[in-house]
């Protein structure tokens, strides 16, 4: 079985519904849905209208984007788990094309694809990386696209980042030592719209660079590591200086 994560904060039952739908249209059907609500209301109502037991609900307090994963990993029944943002949607052979692969591929840890953007902005995030670099990379940046990802739950850890903006690059950076594959499919159209999470860059970006730091710090802990300088690791950030990046790739 596949578990898969949404937490919804200020939903929009829009989106939302047209979320919900494509993993019901599934072409595998053997998956629960585990939705944390973190502060939208109606939500229960309407997930009840689905009447299917597959879709279960889990109501508390406000959590914040990453108590609400930790959260609902621990209820996790899946062999595999997958992530979901509540305002997009996946193409119908998603769980099917990355189950087909893990069950081929015991080896591999983690899977993940492209993504199709829509709304305000439309374009393909299509790229190639090979295995080895994917953990490689996890040092300076997050290659694996979150909405993406199926993962094998027993390989990975709790969702226990800090802070909400670039807790998904901590849960992937700390689980570089995991074997990851990219798909070169789309997987995912990720909806761009006024109101989504990621719209805080500042956050993100200074919380990225702490997520550099530690995992410098733990791999060579005996040199000095400044946040200024990760800030200028992280190749999406204004003060991103490449030559640096080659350097310190160069003594990991």
């Amino acid at each position: 079985m596949i578990s898969i994560l949404m937490s919804c904060y200020n939903s929009n039952f829009e989106y939302l519904k047209e979320q919900v739908d494509s993993i019901i249209a599934q072409t595998v059907q053997d998956w629960e849905l585990l939705v944390y609500n973190d502060g939208t209301d109606g939500l229960e109502e309407f997930l009840k209208k689905y009447n299917d037991p597959r879709i279960i609900y889990y109501d508390g307090i406000h959590l914040g984007y990453a108590k609400a994963y930790d959260y609902l990993l621990h209820f996790a029944d899946g062999e595999y788990v997958c992530f979901c943002d509540h305002d997009d949607v996946w193409v119908s052979d998603k769980l099917e094309i990355e189950k087909k692969y893990l069950d081929s591929h015991p080896d591999v840890d983690c899977v993940f694809g492209w993504l199709k953007w829509f709304g305000e902005k439309n374009k393909i995030e299509e790229f190639q990386i090979s295995d080895e670099d994917i953990s490689k990379e996890l040092y300076f940046y997050q290659p694996i696209k979150q909405p993406t990802a199926m993962f094998r739950r027993e390989r990975f850890g709790a969702f226990d980042a800090p802070f909400d903006q670039a807790a998904d690059f901590w849960f992937w950076a700390k689980n570089k030592d995991r074997h990851y594959h990219l798909i070169e499919k789309v997987l995912v159209n990720y909806r761009r719209h006024p109101g989504e999470a990621t719209k805080d860059k500042t956050a993100f970006r200074e919380n990225s660079a702490k997520v550099i730091l530690k995992s410098l710090q733990e791999k060579s802990p005996n040199l000095v590591w400044t946040l200024d300088l990760c800030k200028q690791l992280d190749p999406y950030s204004k003060t991103y200086d490449p030559a640096l990046k080659k350097y310190i790739k160069e003594l990991l």
